[in-house]
């Protein structure tokens, strides 16, 4: 008798541990899933673009809908409290979350941290069955996730049209560490004269720069995260269709360097609508004298990682960073082979006209905020 009670306590335990903790573990995904989704919902509401600024209150109630919509165990519906519902700031090279930041400020307030709880706080704690005859009568589950909104770190198929990225060192400085707008403004790459100046004002842009000297800003790109061979003929291509690929700033893309005449043709006939372009130009005559002729075409480029000793050099692989918003003024094919812009910022009115898709988040700040949000923790 003596051993039967032993063993029946010994075998309780054991049962305990098979479906209590069996439970726990069930609470804690669900728990998670939920806590996924509200963060996500949380940060897709984070960041109303038109200001832009912080919209906290639809960010927060977005999360306590969406994890209401979620069930743990016995429960159908998730109570979600204002105080588990976090915005901060996700720093991406240290991966940490700060709440301590000025929450009104959109340049800083980036992610949305979100705690779903079983406890005797919310939602009530996981009910104990056989762990009673040890004197435990529940348990406390929890599970937190950040979402973060940042800046475009990718763009789907089709999104890019131009066969060019830029040297990040020469939008934000030594390092790629400086501040992008005031770069730009201030001291903005490879200045030089328009060679037909329009009525807006406007009479120094930036030359893109394909060789390798020390103003070289830019790198020919076929967007090719897999063929380090780069052709004119597959430059010319993509200026027709866009990229082929999904690209995200996890991706090192191939660059090349060069004069490349026949690629800076066929995008200067896009350009203006001619050749096989026309009826079909891409730029548009925005600037008076009003003229038929386009002087101007909004488009979006990717940025790779620092070219200073690269120079672009062919077959190399240079990491995306992220994406920025460039205005074509003027192309001039041989024998200069130049490109004559504006890279833009958010204050320009013609931001808004560079659309990408901003498919994913993780790119550097080049003003191009994604539209969707991912799970960094």
């Amino acid at each position: 008798m003596i051993l039967v009670v032993g063993s029946l306590v010994g075998l309780l335990a054991v049962s305990a541990l098979a479906i209590d903790v069996g439970l726990v573990w069930a609470a804690r995904t669900q728990l998670q899933n939920a806590s996924d989704a509200a963060a996500l919902a949380g940060a897709g509401n984070l960041i109303d673009p038109a200001g832009p600024s912080v919209t906290s209150t639809e960010a927060i109630n977005a999360s306590i809908d969406v994890a209401s919509r979620n069930g743990a165990i016995s429960l159908s519906s998730l109570v979600l409290p204002d105080s588990d519902v976090e915005l901060g700031n996700w720093d991406l090279e240290n991966r940490s979350f700060d709440p301590g930041v000025n929450l009104s400020d959109p340049d800083v307030v980036n992610a949305v941290r979100v705690a779903t709880r079983l406890d005797n706080v919310a939602n009530g704690p996981v009910p104990a069955f056989f762990s009673r005859v040890l004197g435990r009568d529940g348990f406390s589950v929890g599970a937190s996730a950040v979402a973060y909104l940042g800046y475009a770190g990718g763009v789907a198929p089709g999104e890019v049209e131009m066969p060019i990225a830029i040297d990040c060192c020469k939008l934000k400085g030594p390092e790629c560490k400086q501040d992008y707008c005031e770069t730009v403004s201030t001291n903005p790459p490879n200045p030089c004269p328009l060679d037909d100046p329009q009525a807006d004002g406007i009479t120094s842009v930036s030359c893109l720069e394909f060789s390798a000297t020390e103003e070289q800003n830019a790198c020919w790109t076929q967007l090719d995260t897999g063929a380090p061979s780069i052709s004119a003929n597959d430059l010319r291509d993509l200026v027709r269709d866009g990229n082929s690929t999904q690209l995200s700033s996890s991706d090192a893309i191939y660059v090349d360097n060069g004069d490349k005449a026949s690629v800076i043709k066929e995008m200067n006939d896009k350009f203006h609508g001619e050749a096989s372009y026309t009826g079909d130009g891409a730029g548009v005559d925005r600037y008076e004298p009003y003229d038929g002729r386009a002087d101007s075409w909004v488009t979006s480029l990717p940025v790779v990682a620092c070219q200073a000793d690269a120079n672009c050099a062919t077959g190399s692989a240079a990491q995306l960073v992220g994406f920025v918003c460039f205005e074509i003024r003027e192309i001039e094919e041989s024998p200069l082979n130049l490109i004559r812009g504006r890279f833009l910022c958010e204050s320009d009115p013609l931001f808004d006209e560079c659309d990408i898709g901003r498919t994913t988040s993780g790119g550097l700040d080049f003003g191009i905020r994604a539209d969707v949000p991912v799970l960094v923790r």
